[in-house]
C-alpha cells in the first residue's frame, strides 16, 4: 500500500478502530455519524447543489494493475526508477506555513532532520507543525480554536462538537478555488476521488481537504499457506463453513489460534447475516443495525466462536503491531481490519519466506452467494483552511496540492522516503527507508495532506496483486455508506458516546459476561438516550436533501 507504510498504516488502523465499528457504531477516528457532510438538515438540500471537484486522475504514470470504474485502486509493481515531476514551481514564497494534525510520533527536530529541511526548501516556506496524539487531537483541536491565533491548515475530524457552524465561522468556503474544473489549478487535488470530497461538503460549501481512504471499511485476509498446509480452504461458501475454518485453524494447546479481531469479526459476521451498513434505509426510514434482530444473531456467533477459543485470548487488549506479530508467526491466521494489508504480508514473509496472505470473501450465512462488502465515506478526516485573504488561500492550496502529489512522482518520493542515500537507499528501484528515515519522516504530513491511496508492496509484487484483486472481487458486491451527505447533530455531538457503550456491550456478551438477552436493554438505552432522535433527524435531512 502507498505512502510512508508505517505511517499509512497507523492511519489506516485508526480509522479502522472503528471501521469496525462503522456499521456497529461511529467511524471512531473518522467521527460519528454520516462522515462529514452536512450543515444541520436545514442546510441538507444546499449541501446536495454544490458543484465537487471534478476527479482528473494522474496519467503520468503508468499503473501495472490500473484503476477501476468501481473504484478498485491502482497497483504498481515497483516504484518507479525515475520519477517523474509533477509539479511546475516552488509552491510558497517564504514565511511560514503552520500546520495543526495528528502527531503520534514526534520526528526529530528539525535542526536535525534534513529531511524536513529539505522538505521546507521543496515548499518555499518552513512548514511549522502544532501536533498531539490521536486520543488527544480533539481536545486540543478545541484548545486552539479557543484561541485567537488559527494555524494556517487544522485536521478536522468530524466528531467535533457543532462542526457546521464551526466551521462557517473559523474557516475557509473553498467552493471558489475548487469546484468542478476549478480544482484542475490544483492536479493533486485533482487526483483524490470524488467519493473523498462527499465529505468536506457543510454549509452549502467545501470546507476542506480529504485525507483518502480506501473505500471499503473491513476486508479479512488469512495466512492461505498454513490453511492450505492444514488441508483447509479460503473459498467458505457458509457461516457453518467459515466456522469451521476457525476451529481448523485452533490449537490453544499449542498457543495458536485462528484470528485476533472479535469486534470486527462481529462486523463480518453481520453483513453474512445481512445486518445493514450502520443504517438501513427504506423508504425514507432509517433502521439502525443494533436493532435489527440479525445482529443479536451474529452476537450469538462470536460469542459461541469466543467459547471455542477460536479468538487470540489477548485480542481485546493487544495493540496493532501485537496483531501483525501475530500474524507474521503464525499464532494467528485471518485478521480482520482495513482493506489494504499489505504491510501484515510484508512483515510475514519477512518471518517466513514461505507466507502468503490472501483475501477471505464473506459468504451469505446461510449459503447462496457472497455477502456485501461494507463501504465507508472513503475519508480519515479533512484539512480545513483558516479564512485569509485570496492570494493566502492559493499559496496554502498550492502546498498542499504538492503534498498530495501522486504516487510514482518525485515529490511523492521525497515527501514519504526523504533525502536519497540518508532517508532511503534503493533496493532495485523500490525506496527503503535507512535508520535516519524511520526517525526523520515520522514528520506527520500523511495528516495535513495525503497522496490517494494505492497498492504497492515494495520488492514483492506477488502481494501487490494479492490485495489489488481481493479489492476488485471485494466491490463486485458492496454496499454503499447509507448516510453520506447527510447530517446529524445529535450523531454529530454524542454519538461516539453512544456506541462506545453499545461496543462496551457487545464486548461483554462476547466474553460471557453477559447473556445475549442484555442486547435488548442496551439497544433501547440506545434509543432513549439519542438514537431515536439521531433518527428522526437522518430521515429529515434525507428529505430534505431531495434524494428521497
Amino acid at each position: 500500500m502507498d505512502a510512508n507504510r508505517l505511517g499509512r498504516r497507523q492511519l489506516l488502523q485508526g480509522a479502522l478502530g472503528l471501521a469496525a465499528l462503522g456499521a456497529l457504531g461511529a467511524l471512531g477516528a473518522c467521527g460519528s455519524g454520516g462522515g462529514g457532510a452536512g450543515s444541520g438538515t436545514s442546510g441538507a438540500r444546499a449541501n446536495a447543489q454544490v458543484t465537487l471537484p471534478r476527479h482528473v486522475p494522474f496519467t503520468g504514470l503508468k499503473a501495472d494493475l490500473p484503476a477501476t470504474a468501481d473504484g478498485v485502486l491502482p497497483a504498481f509493481f515497483a516504484y518507479p526508477a525515475d520519477p517523474v515531476k509533477f509539479t511546475t514551481e516552488v509552491p510558497a514564497r517564504g514565511g511560514t506555513v503552520h500546520a495543526l494534525c495528528t502527531m503520534n510520533t514526534p520526528p526529530t527536530p528539525l535542526a536535525g532532520n534534513r529531511y524536513w529541511q529539505a522538505l521546507n526548501q521543496a515548499l518555499g516556506a518552513e512548514l511549522r507543525i502544532t501536533g498531539a496524539p490521536t486520543a488527544d487531537y480533539v481536545n486540543k483541536f478545541q484548545t486552539m480554536m479557543a484561541g485567537g491565533d488559527l494555524p494556517d491548515t487544522m485536521e478536522v475530524r468530524a466528531n467535533t462538537p457543532q462542526l457546521p457552524g464551526l466551521l462557517e465561522a473559523k474557516f475557509q468556503e473553498l467552493s471558489e478555488f475548487l469546484s468542478g474544473d476549478k480544482i484542475k489549478d490544483y492536479p493533486g487535488l485533482a487526483n483524490i476521488p470524488t467519493t473523498s470530497w462527499q465529505s468536506t461538503v457543510y454549509n452549502g460549501g467545501i470546507y476542506g481537504i480529504p485525507i483518502h481512504l480506501p473505500a471499503i471499511r473491513l476486508a479479512a485476509s488469512a495466512r492461505a499457506d498454513i490453511v492450505a498446509a492444514k488441508g483447509l480452504s479460503l473459498d467458505v461458501r457458509s457461516g457453518a463453513e467459515f466456522i469451521a475454518l476457525l476451529k481448523g485453524l485452533t490449537e490453544p494447546s499449542a498457543n495458536k489460534w485462528a484470528i485476533d479481531e472479535p469486534l470486527s469479526t462481529l462486523e463480518f459476521v453481520g453483513a453474512m447475516l445481512g445486518v445493514a451498513n450502520n443504517w438501513k434505509v427504506e423508504g425514507g426510514r432509517f433502521t439502525k443495525n443494533y436493532e435489527q434482530p440479525e445482529m443479536k444473531k451474529a452476537l450469538e456467533v462470536v460469542a459461541g466462536l469466543w467459547k471455542d477459543q477460536v479468538f487470540h485470548p489477548d485480542a481485546f487488549t493487544a495493540t496493532g503491531a501485537q496483531k501483525v506479530a501475530w500474524m507474521s508467526s503464525g499464532a494467528t491466521k485471518i485478521h480482520v481490519g482495513a482493506s489494504t494489508w499489505s504491510n501484515i504480508a510484508i512483515a510475514a514473509r519477512a518471518a517466513d519466506p514461505k507466507a502468503e496472505l490472501k483475501a477471505l470473501q464473506p459468504p451469505k450465512f446461510d449459503g447462496g452467494g457472497p455477502a456485501p462488502t461494507y463501504l465507508g465515506p472513503a475519508v480519515f478526516s479533512i484539512t480545513g483552511l483558516k479564512k485569509a485573504p485570496k492570494e493566502r488561500i492559493e499559496e496554502v492550496l498550492r502546498v498542499l496540492n504538492w503534498l498530495v502529489s501522486p504516487f510514482g512522482t518525485a515529490e511523492h518520493r521525497q515527501r514519504v522516503y526523504g533525502v536519497k542515500d540518508w532517508d532511503f537507499t534503493l533496493k532495485g528501484s523500490d525506496p527503503i527507508h535507512t535508520d535516519a528515515g524511520k526517525s526523520e519522516t515520522t514528520v506527520p504530513t500523511l495528516y495535513i495532506a495525503a497522496s490517494p491511496v494505492v497498492h504497492y508492496a515494495p520488492g514483492f509484487p506477488d502481494i501487490t496483486r494479492n490485495e489489488y484483486e481481493a479489492e476488485k472481487a471485494a466491490l463486485v458486491n458492496a454496499e454503499s455508506w447509507p448516510i453520506g451527505g447527510l447530517y446529524s447533530a445529535t450523531d454529530q455531538s454524542q454519538g461516539a458516546t453512544l456506541d462506545k457503550r453499545m461496543r462496551d456491550l457487545q464486548a461483554d456478551i462476547i466474553q460471557g459476561r453477559k447473556p445475549v438477552s442484555a442486547w435488548d436493554e442496551g439497544v433501547a438505552a440506545w434509543k432513549s438516550g439519542g438514537g431515536d432522535k439521531t433518527r428522526a433527524e437522518y430521515q429529515d435531512a434525507l428529505q430534505k436533501s431531495g434524494r428521497n
